[in-house]
């Protein structure tokens, strides 16, 4: 076991003298396996402020992997230059704080706390008397999301942040239209990123604020009347909201029948895959155009 001092401790000083910052704190792991992407760089950062205020406060950065993203490696760089330490934990043996113990007799230099941490290159435990211990925290999605995303009929990913339409193509939209996404709610990302994406929403938003009209998707569900009984299976399936079960006179007795809401409609085919009676397709893909484009299928193999 190594023990570990950044500065000798001066009584006078009103400064910390050791300051151990822990990465990854809730992120990286079975919970949340997502990197929180601001956390290297921005400890980076904190650590030169410190060197800068106090070139003799010992500083101490205990991480899994350093990834200060783009031209942010300069200032890891730097930090090891200006006499940062980091140490590389493994995620099996994690830091652990405990209560620091006297440095001497003289109880006013006592350490408040001690950090142990076993360091895969030294094979060796160490032991950090420092005065304060900086979590770098996961970022995490709004306990709120799912609710949003219910509300909004928008999709959400395994880690509960919003999922986009598609990652190259319509990275800021989703599949229901008029709703756009960005920054945090999107994923765990710099405060750079966020703002180019917000620019992003805010320029798709703009191309439909800025017509007149819009016109309409030419595939969407049309309903055969004279085949739908009204049973509704197509009508909770529906992602998107667009079918309504209605009721009308019809030879002197109440019919039962689906209704499609055009605006709201994406053409997706799950209520034509869920209708039992071929009451309802989307215009271009009814059953026997798709056969007969299957048939056609096997008949060049």
């Amino acid at each position: 076991v190594l023990r570990c001092s950044g500065a000798p401790v001066n009584q006078k000083a009103k400064q910390n003298n050791t300051v151990v910052m822990i990465q990854c704190v809730g992120s990286r792991d079975e919970e949340r396996p997502y990197c929180s992407r601001v956390c290297c760089a921005e400890a980076v950062k904190n650590a030169l402020k410190i060197k800068k205020l106090s070139p003799e406060t010992g500083v101490f950065i205990l991480y899994r992997d350093i990834r200060t993203y783009g031209f942010q490696e300069s200032y890891y760089r730097k930090a090891r230059e200006m006499g940062v330490f980091f140490i590389r934990y493994d995620e099996s043996r994690k830091p652990e704080v405990a209560k620091g113990a006297p440095v001497n007799e003289n109880t006013e230099t006592r350490k408040s706390l001690k950090v142990s941490v076993f360091d895969p290159v030294l094979q060796r435990e160490l032991i950090i008397d420092t005065d304060m211990v900086v979590l770098s925290a996961a970022t995490v999605p709004h306990r709120e999301n799912k609710d949003l995303a219910q509300m909004l009929k928008v999709p959400l990913t395994q880690d509960d942040f919003f999922l986009e339409a598609h990652m190259k193509l319509r990275p800021v939209d989703f599949a229901t239209e008029g709703v756009f996404l960005c920054g945090l709610a999107h994923s765990a990302k710099s405060v750079e990123e966020s703002i180019a994406q917000a620019c992003a929403a805010a320029a798709r938003a703009s191309t439909i604020l800025s017509k007149d009209s819009l016109e309409l998707e030419a595939n969407i569900s049309q309903v055969v009347d004279e085949n739908c009984d009204g049973c509704a299976y197509c009508v909770d399936p529906c992602s998107y909201d667009a079918v309504t079960l209605i009721e009308y006179m019809r030879e002197g007795a109440i019919k039962k029948t689906v209704e499609i809401d055009e605006t709201k409609c994406k053409g997706c085919g799950v209520c034509q895959a869920t209708c039992p009676k071929k009451g309802i397709f989307v215009r271009g893909f009814k059953l026997e155009q798709i056969s007969v484009m299957v048939e056609a299928a096997l008949e060049q193999n």
